[in-house]
Protein backbone atom coordinates (compact mmCIF):
# COMPACT_ATOMS: atom_id res chain seq x y z
CA UNK A 1 0.00 0.00 0.00
CA UNK A 2 2.81 2.59 0.30
CA UNK A 3 4.28 3.42 -2.78
CA UNK A 4 7.53 5.78 -3.00
CA UNK A 5 8.11 7.83 -5.72
CA UNK A 6 11.35 8.12 -7.40
CA UNK A 7 13.69 11.88 -8.68
CA UNK A 8 16.40 11.22 -11.44
CA UNK A 9 18.28 13.99 -13.11
CA UNK A 10 20.62 11.97 -15.63
CA UNK A 11 18.67 11.89 -19.15
CA UNK A 12 19.44 9.11 -21.58
CA UNK A 13 18.24 8.89 -25.09
CA UNK A 14 15.59 6.27 -25.70
CA UNK A 15 14.04 4.60 -28.72
CA UNK A 16 10.32 5.28 -29.83
CA UNK A 17 8.43 2.98 -31.88
CA UNK A 18 4.88 3.47 -33.51
CA UNK A 19 2.61 0.42 -34.22
CA UNK A 20 -1.14 0.61 -35.25
CA UNK A 21 -3.19 -1.78 -33.14
CA UNK A 22 -4.16 -4.91 -34.83
CA UNK A 23 -8.05 -5.83 -35.52
CA UNK A 24 -8.32 -7.04 -31.67
CA UNK A 25 -12.19 -7.52 -30.52
CA UNK A 26 -12.75 -6.25 -27.26
CA UNK A 27 -15.53 -7.02 -25.72
CA UNK A 28 -18.54 -5.88 -23.21
CA UNK A 29 -17.37 -3.96 -19.85
CA UNK A 30 -18.48 -5.43 -16.76
CA UNK A 31 -19.06 -3.37 -13.76
CA UNK A 32 -18.10 -6.17 -11.38
CA UNK A 33 -18.81 -4.08 -8.19
CA UNK A 34 -21.40 -2.08 -8.82
CA UNK A 35 -21.80 -0.91 -4.81
CA UNK A 36 -21.82 2.57 -3.29
CA UNK A 37 -18.11 2.74 -2.03
CA UNK A 38 -14.83 2.28 -3.71
CA UNK A 39 -12.82 -0.87 -5.21
CA UNK A 40 -9.69 -0.17 -6.67
CA UNK A 41 -5.95 -1.77 -6.84
CA UNK A 42 -7.06 -5.03 -8.77
CA UNK A 43 -5.44 -8.45 -8.89
CA UNK A 44 -6.98 -10.85 -11.51
CA UNK A 45 -5.96 -14.78 -11.51
CA UNK A 46 -7.86 -17.19 -14.61
CA UNK A 47 -7.87 -20.32 -15.16
CA UNK A 48 -6.58 -21.91 -18.92
CA UNK A 49 -9.67 -22.25 -20.47
CA UNK A 50 -10.16 -18.66 -19.77
CA UNK A 51 -13.92 -19.39 -18.24
CA UNK A 52 -12.89 -19.51 -14.31
CA UNK A 53 -11.86 -16.14 -12.94
CA UNK A 54 -11.26 -14.48 -9.40
CA UNK A 55 -10.54 -11.53 -8.88
CA UNK A 56 -9.87 -9.33 -5.50
CA UNK A 57 -9.37 -5.30 -4.76
CA UNK A 58 -9.32 -2.94 -1.92
CA UNK A 59 -12.84 -2.56 -1.37
CA UNK A 60 -13.97 1.01 1.17
CA UNK A 61 -17.33 -0.51 1.81
CA UNK A 62 -15.89 -3.08 4.16
CA UNK A 63 -13.52 -0.97 5.73
CA UNK A 64 -10.69 -0.75 3.54
CA UNK A 65 -10.63 -4.79 3.21
CA UNK A 66 -9.95 -7.45 0.06
CA UNK A 67 -13.13 -7.03 -2.01
CA UNK A 68 -13.99 -10.46 -3.79
CA UNK A 69 -15.69 -12.15 -6.85
CA UNK A 70 -15.28 -14.69 -9.20
CA UNK A 71 -16.63 -15.42 -12.33
CA UNK A 72 -17.66 -19.22 -14.22
CA UNK A 73 -18.52 -17.72 -17.64
CA UNK A 74 -14.92 -16.01 -18.68
CA UNK A 75 -15.57 -12.45 -17.23
CA UNK A 76 -19.28 -12.16 -18.66
CA UNK A 77 -20.72 -12.09 -14.99
CA UNK A 78 -19.97 -12.21 -11.56
CA UNK A 79 -21.36 -13.54 -8.33
CA UNK A 80 -22.30 -10.89 -6.13
CA UNK A 81 -19.06 -8.44 -4.76
CA UNK A 82 -17.90 -10.37 -1.48
CA UNK A 83 -15.06 -10.09 0.34
CA UNK A 84 -12.21 -12.52 1.16
CA UNK A 85 -12.10 -13.80 5.07
CA UNK A 86 -9.15 -11.35 6.05
CA UNK A 87 -11.14 -8.85 8.44
CA UNK A 88 -12.60 -8.94 11.55
CA UNK A 89 -15.78 -6.52 10.63
CA UNK A 90 -17.12 -4.26 7.76
CA UNK A 91 -18.28 -0.35 7.82
CA UNK A 92 -21.91 -1.39 6.86
CA UNK A 93 -23.67 -2.86 10.55
CA UNK A 94 -25.72 -5.46 8.54
CA UNK A 95 -21.88 -7.15 7.49
CA UNK A 96 -20.30 -8.32 9.86
CA UNK A 97 -16.65 -9.58 9.08
CA UNK A 98 -15.08 -13.32 8.55
CA UNK A 99 -11.45 -12.65 9.87
CA UNK A 100 -9.33 -10.91 12.54
CA UNK A 101 -7.80 -8.23 11.07
CA UNK A 102 -9.46 -4.53 10.99
CA UNK A 103 -7.84 -3.92 7.45
CA UNK A 104 -6.46 -5.64 4.48
CA UNK A 105 -5.43 -4.67 1.39
CA UNK A 106 -2.52 -5.16 -1.58
CA UNK A 107 -4.35 -8.47 -3.08
CA UNK A 108 -2.88 -10.70 -5.06
CA UNK A 109 -4.74 -13.58 -6.59
CA UNK A 110 -3.29 -16.38 -9.17
CA UNK A 111 -5.02 -19.95 -10.37
CA UNK A 112 -2.91 -22.98 -9.46
CA UNK A 113 -4.04 -25.55 -11.48
CA UNK A 114 -2.28 -28.52 -9.26
CA UNK A 115 -4.74 -28.34 -6.51
CA UNK A 116 -7.55 -26.48 -9.27
CA UNK A 117 -8.22 -23.20 -6.84
CA UNK A 118 -7.07 -19.82 -6.63
CA UNK A 119 -4.80 -18.73 -4.32
CA UNK A 120 -5.27 -15.23 -2.56
CA UNK A 121 -3.11 -13.08 -0.40
CA UNK A 122 -3.52 -10.01 1.13
CA UNK A 123 -1.56 -7.27 3.68
CA UNK A 124 -3.70 -7.19 6.40
CA UNK A 125 -2.88 -4.87 9.99
CA UNK A 126 -4.59 -2.91 12.52
CA UNK A 127 -4.22 -5.07 15.33
CA UNK A 128 -2.88 -3.78 18.57
CA UNK A 129 0.11 -5.89 18.75
CA UNK A 130 1.20 -3.75 15.79
CA UNK A 131 1.64 -6.84 13.59
CA UNK A 132 1.61 -6.00 9.91
CA UNK A 133 1.13 -9.71 7.97
CA UNK A 134 0.95 -11.21 4.52
CA UNK A 135 -2.02 -13.74 4.61
CA UNK A 136 -2.67 -16.81 2.35
CA UNK A 137 -5.55 -18.40 1.88
CA UNK A 138 -7.15 -20.64 -0.72
CA UNK A 139 -10.95 -20.01 -2.76
CA UNK A 140 -12.44 -23.25 -4.45
CA UNK A 141 -14.99 -22.48 -6.54
CA UNK A 142 -16.30 -25.50 -7.50
CA UNK A 143 -17.13 -25.40 -3.25
CA UNK A 144 -19.00 -21.97 -3.75
CA UNK A 145 -22.19 -21.12 -3.39
CA UNK A 146 -22.65 -17.84 -5.54
CA UNK A 147 -25.99 -17.46 -4.46
CA UNK A 148 -24.85 -17.33 -0.70
CA UNK A 149 -25.29 -13.48 1.43
CA UNK A 150 -22.44 -12.12 0.35
CA UNK A 151 -21.41 -11.00 4.23
CA UNK A 152 -19.31 -14.47 4.11
CA UNK A 153 -17.30 -14.74 1.03
CA UNK A 154 -19.65 -17.58 -0.29
CA UNK A 155 -18.88 -20.14 2.55
CA UNK A 156 -20.31 -22.40 5.36
CA UNK A 157 -21.52 -20.01 7.28
CA UNK A 158 -25.04 -19.33 5.13
CA UNK A 159 -25.47 -22.95 4.37
CA UNK A 160 -22.63 -23.12 1.57
CA UNK A 161 -19.92 -25.36 1.16
CA UNK A 162 -16.37 -24.60 2.69
CA UNK A 163 -14.91 -22.73 -0.19
CA UNK A 164 -12.35 -20.65 1.86
CA UNK A 165 -9.19 -22.48 3.82
CA UNK A 166 -7.73 -20.92 6.89
CA UNK A 167 -5.54 -17.73 7.00
CA UNK A 168 -2.04 -18.53 6.75
CA UNK A 169 1.15 -16.06 7.81
CA UNK A 170 3.52 -15.77 4.84
CA UNK A 171 5.16 -13.13 7.03
CA UNK A 172 4.69 -10.98 10.16
CA UNK A 173 5.94 -7.61 10.30
CA UNK A 174 6.51 -5.62 13.51
CA UNK A 175 5.18 -2.46 12.05
CA UNK A 176 1.30 -0.60 13.01
CA UNK A 177 0.73 -0.69 9.85
CA UNK A 178 1.53 3.45 8.96
CA UNK A 179 2.73 4.31 5.87
CA UNK A 180 6.00 4.77 6.96
CA UNK A 181 8.14 1.85 6.56
CA UNK A 182 10.78 2.90 9.35
CA UNK A 183 8.07 2.03 11.93
CA UNK A 184 9.84 -0.99 11.43
CA UNK A 185 9.19 -4.32 9.48
CA UNK A 186 6.49 -3.76 6.75
CA UNK A 187 6.13 -5.69 4.04
CA UNK A 188 4.30 -4.56 0.83
CA UNK A 189 3.30 -4.25 -2.38
CA UNK A 190 3.45 -8.04 -2.85
CA UNK A 191 2.79 -9.72 -6.08
CA UNK A 192 2.71 -13.50 -7.11
CA UNK A 193 2.45 -16.28 -9.89
CA UNK A 194 2.54 -19.94 -10.20
CA UNK A 195 4.59 -22.72 -11.49
CA UNK A 196 2.16 -24.22 -14.46
CA UNK A 197 4.75 -26.05 -16.13
CA UNK A 198 5.48 -29.46 -15.51
CA UNK A 199 8.74 -30.20 -17.32
CA UNK A 200 12.28 -30.63 -16.03
CA UNK A 201 13.30 -27.62 -14.24
CA UNK A 202 9.53 -26.93 -13.03
CA UNK A 203 7.84 -27.30 -9.40
CA UNK A 204 4.56 -27.75 -10.78
CA UNK A 205 1.94 -25.59 -8.40
CA UNK A 206 4.59 -24.11 -6.52
CA UNK A 207 2.96 -20.89 -5.54
CA UNK A 208 5.77 -17.26 -5.11
CA UNK A 209 4.68 -14.19 -3.08
CA UNK A 210 7.48 -11.52 -3.62
CA UNK A 211 7.39 -7.99 -1.78
CA UNK A 212 9.79 -5.04 -0.72
CA UNK A 213 10.64 -5.61 2.31
CA UNK A 214 10.50 -1.99 4.49
CA UNK A 215 13.18 -3.26 7.29
CA UNK A 216 12.97 -0.40 9.70
CA UNK A 217 16.43 1.01 8.53
CA UNK A 218 15.38 3.16 5.82
CA UNK A 219 15.92 0.20 3.28
CA UNK A 220 13.38 -1.78 1.33
CA UNK A 221 14.74 -4.85 -0.26
CA UNK A 222 13.17 -7.49 -2.17
CA UNK A 223 11.95 -11.31 -0.41
CA UNK A 224 10.36 -13.70 -1.52
CA UNK A 225 8.53 -17.28 -0.16
CA UNK A 226 7.29 -19.76 -1.77
CA UNK A 227 4.28 -22.47 -1.03
CA UNK A 228 4.26 -26.01 -2.70
CA UNK A 229 1.21 -26.94 -0.31
CA UNK A 230 -1.34 -24.21 -1.99
CA UNK A 231 -0.29 -21.98 1.43
CA UNK A 232 -0.20 -24.37 4.15
CA UNK A 233 2.99 -23.50 4.91
CA UNK A 234 5.81 -21.52 3.46
CA UNK A 235 9.81 -21.49 2.60
CA UNK A 236 11.43 -18.50 3.32
CA UNK A 237 11.36 -15.17 3.61
CA UNK A 238 14.55 -15.45 1.06
CA UNK A 239 16.26 -11.98 0.11
CA UNK A 240 16.27 -11.89 -3.41
CA UNK A 241 18.06 -8.18 -3.58
CA UNK A 242 21.30 -8.01 -3.69
CA UNK A 243 23.78 -6.57 -1.16
CA UNK A 244 24.53 -3.66 -3.71
CA UNK A 245 20.92 -2.91 -4.29
CA UNK A 246 18.70 -2.52 -1.31
CA UNK A 247 16.27 0.44 -1.84
CA UNK A 248 13.16 -1.47 -3.98
CA UNK A 249 10.09 -1.76 -4.82
CA UNK A 250 7.28 -2.70 -7.23
CA UNK A 251 8.52 -6.53 -6.98
CA UNK A 252 6.82 -9.28 -9.47
CA UNK A 253 7.57 -12.71 -9.86
CA UNK A 254 7.42 -14.90 -12.87
CA UNK A 255 8.53 -18.45 -13.86
CA UNK A 256 10.14 -18.74 -17.33
CA UNK A 257 9.42 -21.89 -19.76
CA UNK A 258 12.37 -23.92 -18.53
CA UNK A 259 11.49 -23.45 -14.80
CA UNK A 260 13.57 -20.60 -13.64
CA UNK A 261 12.14 -17.93 -11.62
CA UNK A 262 12.64 -14.23 -12.30
CA UNK A 263 11.93 -10.96 -9.50
CA UNK A 264 11.89 -7.95 -11.07
CA UNK A 265 11.60 -4.66 -9.13
CA UNK A 266 12.87 -0.89 -9.47
CA UNK A 267 15.59 0.60 -7.60
CA UNK A 268 17.12 3.64 -6.34
CA UNK A 269 20.62 4.22 -4.82
CA UNK A 270 19.14 5.36 -1.42
CA UNK A 271 15.78 6.52 0.37
CA UNK A 272 16.32 10.35 0.24
CA UNK A 273 18.14 10.87 -2.52
CA UNK A 274 16.83 8.75 -5.33
CA UNK A 275 19.72 9.36 -8.23
CA UNK A 276 20.12 6.63 -11.24
CA UNK A 277 16.98 4.61 -10.38
CA UNK A 278 16.70 1.67 -12.76
CA UNK A 279 14.91 -1.44 -13.61
CA UNK A 280 16.33 -4.32 -11.64
CA UNK A 281 15.88 -8.42 -12.16
CA UNK A 282 17.44 -11.41 -10.61
CA UNK A 283 16.97 -15.16 -11.82
CA UNK A 284 16.62 -18.55 -9.17
CA UNK A 285 17.52 -21.83 -11.21
CA UNK A 286 16.68 -23.95 -8.05
CA UNK A 287 12.96 -22.92 -7.18
CA UNK A 288 13.23 -19.83 -5.36
CA UNK A 289 16.00 -20.73 -3.28
CA UNK A 290 18.89 -18.93 -4.37
CA UNK A 291 19.24 -16.06 -6.33
CA UNK A 292 21.60 -14.42 -8.96
CA UNK A 293 22.95 -10.79 -8.56
CA UNK A 294 20.23 -7.98 -9.44
CA UNK A 295 21.34 -6.88 -13.03
CA UNK A 296 20.17 -3.74 -14.86
CA UNK A 297 17.49 -4.30 -16.97
CA UNK A 298 17.43 -0.90 -18.36
CA UNK A 299 18.00 2.61 -16.31
CA UNK A 300 15.12 4.60 -15.43
CA UNK A 301 16.29 8.39 -16.64
CA UNK A 302 13.51 10.28 -15.80
CA UNK A 303 11.34 8.64 -13.51
CA UNK A 304 7.94 10.40 -13.54
CA UNK A 305 7.20 11.90 -9.98
CA UNK A 306 3.03 11.81 -9.48
CA UNK A 307 0.55 12.28 -12.14
CA UNK A 308 0.21 15.85 -13.72
CA UNK A 309 -3.27 17.66 -13.83
CA UNK A 310 -4.76 14.93 -10.69
CA UNK A 311 -4.94 14.67 -7.12
CA UNK A 312 -4.74 10.67 -6.82
CA UNK A 313 -0.73 9.23 -6.59
CA UNK A 314 1.43 7.88 -8.91
CA UNK A 315 5.13 7.88 -9.70
CA UNK A 316 7.40 4.73 -11.57
CA UNK A 317 6.62 1.47 -12.06
CA UNK A 318 8.35 -1.93 -12.91
CA UNK A 319 6.51 -5.29 -14.30
CA UNK A 320 7.83 -8.22 -15.99
CA UNK A 321 6.88 -11.55 -17.77
CA UNK A 322 8.31 -14.53 -19.55
CA UNK A 323 7.65 -15.17 -23.17
CA UNK A 324 6.92 -18.98 -22.64
CA UNK A 325 7.55 -19.53 -26.05
CA UNK A 326 10.90 -18.15 -26.59
CA UNK A 327 11.85 -17.98 -22.61
CA UNK A 328 13.19 -14.52 -23.13
CA UNK A 329 11.78 -11.86 -20.33
CA UNK A 330 10.15 -8.63 -21.07
CA UNK A 331 10.54 -5.57 -18.43
CA UNK A 332 8.36 -2.33 -18.88
CA UNK A 333 8.45 0.46 -17.13
CA UNK A 334 7.63 4.35 -17.33
CA UNK A 335 9.98 6.85 -18.01
CA UNK A 336 9.80 10.98 -18.30
CA UNK A 337 12.40 11.44 -20.55
CA UNK A 338 9.88 12.97 -23.53
CA UNK A 339 7.77 15.23 -21.29
CA UNK A 340 5.19 12.89 -20.32
CA UNK A 341 5.81 9.72 -19.00
CA UNK A 342 4.94 7.42 -21.17
CA UNK A 343 5.70 3.58 -21.00
CA UNK A 344 8.77 1.59 -22.46
CA UNK A 345 10.18 -1.94 -22.96
CA UNK A 346 13.47 -3.79 -23.10
CA UNK A 347 13.56 -7.74 -23.55
CA UNK A 348 16.87 -10.47 -23.00
CA UNK A 349 18.65 -10.82 -26.22
CA UNK A 350 18.95 -14.77 -24.95
CA UNK A 351 16.69 -16.83 -22.81
CA UNK A 352 18.44 -16.48 -19.25
CA UNK A 353 20.95 -13.94 -19.71
CA UNK A 354 20.26 -10.92 -18.01
CA UNK A 355 23.54 -9.18 -18.72
CA UNK A 356 22.39 -8.29 -22.12
CA UNK A 357 18.86 -6.62 -23.03
CA UNK A 358 17.71 -4.51 -25.95
CA UNK A 359 17.91 -0.81 -25.90
CA UNK A 360 14.44 0.65 -24.52
CA UNK A 361 11.65 1.18 -26.61
CA UNK A 362 8.50 3.39 -26.28
CA UNK A 363 5.94 1.05 -26.72
CA UNK A 364 3.14 3.78 -27.36
CA UNK A 365 4.08 7.28 -28.39
CA UNK A 366 2.01 9.78 -27.44
CA UNK A 367 2.42 13.26 -25.61
CA UNK A 368 0.02 12.26 -22.70
CA UNK A 369 0.62 10.25 -19.21
CA UNK A 370 0.51 6.31 -19.12
CA UNK A 371 0.47 5.01 -16.01
CA UNK A 372 0.20 1.72 -13.79
CA UNK A 373 2.00 -0.59 -16.85
CA UNK A 374 0.83 -4.55 -15.55
CA UNK A 375 2.32 -7.63 -18.07
CA UNK A 376 1.31 -11.38 -18.93
CA UNK A 377 2.17 -13.61 -20.90
CA UNK A 378 0.19 -16.23 -23.12
CA UNK A 379 1.43 -20.13 -23.30
CA UNK A 380 1.89 -19.14 -27.16
CA UNK A 381 4.45 -16.59 -26.64
CA UNK A 382 2.00 -13.53 -26.79
CA UNK A 383 2.92 -10.71 -23.94
CA UNK A 384 0.09 -8.18 -22.95
CA UNK A 385 0.29 -5.15 -21.25
CA UNK A 386 -2.53 -3.09 -19.89
CA UNK A 387 -1.83 0.46 -18.65
CA UNK A 388 -4.04 3.15 -17.68
CA UNK A 389 -3.47 5.63 -20.75
CA UNK A 390 -4.66 9.42 -20.96
CA UNK A 391 -4.14 9.74 -25.10
CA UNK A 392 -7.82 9.48 -25.11
CA UNK A 393 -7.95 12.94 -23.71
CA UNK A 394 -6.06 15.98 -25.59
CA UNK A 395 -6.49 17.83 -22.01
CA UNK A 396 -4.67 14.97 -20.43
CA UNK A 397 -7.00 14.42 -17.57
CA UNK A 398 -9.50 11.37 -18.20
CA UNK A 399 -8.11 8.35 -18.36
CA UNK A 400 -8.66 5.40 -20.36
CA UNK A 401 -7.27 2.05 -20.40
CA UNK A 402 -5.13 0.59 -23.09
CA UNK A 403 -3.59 -2.99 -23.93
CA UNK A 404 -0.44 -3.29 -25.86
CA UNK A 405 0.75 -6.45 -27.33
CA UNK A 406 3.69 -8.12 -28.49
CA UNK A 407 4.48 -11.40 -30.04
CA UNK A 408 8.04 -11.16 -30.33
CA UNK A 409 9.73 -10.10 -26.68
CA UNK A 410 8.67 -6.45 -27.98
CA UNK A 411 10.63 -5.70 -30.77
CA UNK A 412 7.30 -4.65 -31.58
CA UNK A 413 3.94 -4.15 -30.13
CA UNK A 414 0.16 -3.03 -31.16
CA UNK A 415 -1.96 -1.60 -29.15
CA UNK A 416 -6.09 -1.53 -28.67
CA UNK A 417 -8.26 0.94 -26.82
CA UNK A 418 -9.96 -1.27 -24.31
CA UNK A 419 -11.91 2.29 -23.21
CA UNK A 420 -12.64 5.00 -25.74
CA UNK A 421 -14.63 6.96 -22.82
CA UNK A 422 -12.11 8.44 -20.05
CA UNK A 423 -12.75 8.63 -16.45
CA UNK A 424 -11.81 11.38 -13.93
CA UNK A 425 -9.58 9.89 -11.06
CA UNK A 426 -10.47 12.73 -8.91
CA UNK A 427 -14.24 12.48 -9.46
CA UNK A 428 -15.18 9.70 -6.43
CA UNK A 429 -12.53 9.86 -3.54
CA UNK A 430 -12.64 6.62 -1.40
CA UNK A 431 -14.45 6.19 1.93
CA UNK A 432 -13.19 4.28 5.48
CA UNK A 433 -16.87 4.37 7.32
CA UNK A 434 -20.15 3.41 6.27
CA UNK A 435 -22.32 5.98 7.02
CA UNK A 436 -19.77 8.81 4.85
CA UNK A 437 -20.88 10.13 1.38
CA UNK A 438 -18.76 9.08 -1.86
CA UNK A 439 -16.47 12.14 -0.61
CA UNK A 440 -14.70 10.90 1.76
CA UNK A 441 -11.11 12.93 1.41
CA UNK A 442 -9.29 10.33 0.08
CA UNK A 443 -8.00 10.40 -3.46
CA UNK A 444 -7.11 7.03 -4.58
CA UNK A 445 -7.63 4.95 -7.73
CA UNK A 446 -5.25 2.56 -6.64
CA UNK A 447 -1.25 1.65 -7.61
CA UNK A 448 -2.03 -1.13 -10.00
CA UNK A 449 -4.25 -2.64 -12.20
CA UNK A 450 -4.64 -6.18 -13.39
CA UNK A 451 -4.36 -8.84 -16.59
CA UNK A 452 -4.35 -12.08 -17.40
CA UNK A 453 -3.91 -14.15 -20.83
CA UNK A 454 -4.89 -17.18 -22.90
CA UNK A 455 -4.06 -17.71 -25.98
CA UNK A 456 -7.35 -16.80 -27.37
CA UNK A 457 -7.95 -13.63 -25.06
CA UNK A 458 -6.40 -11.43 -22.09
CA UNK A 459 -8.82 -10.59 -19.54
CA UNK A 460 -8.00 -6.83 -18.42
CA UNK A 461 -9.24 -5.54 -15.22
CA UNK A 462 -9.19 -1.62 -13.99
CA UNK A 463 -10.62 1.01 -11.91
CA UNK A 464 -13.27 3.65 -13.49
CA UNK A 465 -16.25 5.46 -11.88
CA UNK A 466 -19.31 4.18 -11.75
CA UNK A 467 -22.39 6.03 -10.63
CA UNK A 468 -21.65 6.48 -7.29
CA UNK A 469 -18.34 5.42 -6.39
CA UNK A 470 -14.95 4.21 -8.17
CA UNK A 471 -15.79 0.97 -9.42
CA UNK A 472 -14.14 -2.50 -10.81
CA UNK A 473 -14.64 -2.92 -14.38
CA UNK A 474 -13.30 -5.71 -16.76
CA UNK A 475 -13.41 -7.04 -20.26
CA UNK A 476 -11.82 -9.08 -22.31
CA UNK A 477 -9.66 -8.18 -25.67
CA UNK A 478 -10.31 -11.60 -27.84
CA UNK A 479 -6.97 -12.79 -30.70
Amino acid sequence: MRKWLFTLTAVLALGTVTVSASAQNVGPIVNVTNSQFAGNEESLGMDSTGNLLAAAWNDWHFNDGCGFSYSTTGGATWAPESFAPFTSFTNDPNLPGAGRFPIAGDPVVVWNPKFSTFDVVCQAFGLSAHQINLLATTFDPSKANAQANQNFSYGAQVGGAPAWTGLVSITIGTSNGSQKGSNGKFPDHNAGTVDTGTGPGHHFGRLYIAWAEFNGSGRSPIDLAYSDDNGKTWTGPIRVSDAGHQFDQDATPRVGPDGAVYVSFINGPNEKSLNGNAALIARSSDGGNTWSPSFAAAPIPVPPVGIPNALYRGGSDVTSTVDQRTGNVVVVFDDGSTGAGNLYSVHTLAPGDLSNWSPPLRIKATTSTQFFPWLTSAPNGRVDLAFYDRACDPKNVLVCVTLSSTNDDGATWSSVAVTSTGFDGDKFQACVAFIQPSNCGVFFIGDYIAVASTNKKAQVMWTGDGPQAMHVFTAAVSF
